[in-house]
């Protein structure tokens, strides 16, 4: 009996761009619903990815968010129409990101050109790349899992097995620790600079 903890994948050669191109429609949305909606203000909107308030809570809030995004991307992976969410997931994202930007705009006015540059900009660039790798590697399993269910299993083709698939999240999750250690430092040197 074939061992079902392998699934059949083809070599996806998909690049990150394709991926954050759906960010990109999120980025865009966020930031029209931040400038018509009085629910940016909300947690799951603005995602917790502005906060500026201390630099161990921003680390904190930034290292949720990912964390319950890359849980959620994990998920969407293991099913055979996960795709559908891994791209609704990069969206929502996208909104996030719009929002948090747009109510740093909208709390300090063109004087937040400077924050965004030094706090913002960085860990939205890293939020973005740790998106779309996560996303990448969900929509890889999610397809395998899909052909797989119509086909079956083809041990001619090159296979990636569920730990391989694991063992992707755990390294976004240590990148995930690291952004977010760096994010609290980014912040804490900023907020001790701009006094």
């Amino acid at each position: 009996m074939k061992q079902i903890s392998t699934f059949n994948t083809k070599k996806d050669r998909t690049s990150l761009v394709f991926y954050m191109i759906f960010i990109i429609i999120g980025i865009a949305t966020g930031a029209i619903f931040a400038y018509k909606s009085h629910f940016s203000a909300f947690i799951w909107i603005n995602q917790c990815l502005f906060t500026m308030s201390f630099p161990l809570r921003d680390s904190v809030n930034t290292l949720l968010s990912l964390i319950i995004f890359l849980g959620a991307a994990y998920l969407s992976g293991l099913f055979a129409f996960g795709q559908v969410c891994g791209f609704i997931l990069l969206i929502y994202r996208g909104i996030g990101i719009g929002v948090s930007a747009s109510l740093m705009y909208a709390m300090y006015g063109k004087s937040a050109i400077i924050p965004v540059i030094i706090t913002f900009l960085p860990k939205a660039s890293a939020v973005v790349f740790i998106a779309s790798v996560a996303i990448r590697e969900s929509v890889r399993n999610s397809r395998a899992i899909f052909e797989f269910c119509i086909s079956g299993y083809d041990s001619s083709e090159k296979s990636v097995s569920f730990k391989l698939y694991c063992l992707r999240f755990i390294v976004l999750i240590i990148f995930s620790i690291l952004i977010s250690a760096a994010d609290g430092a980014l912040v804490h040197f900023y907020c001790s600079f701009s006094r």
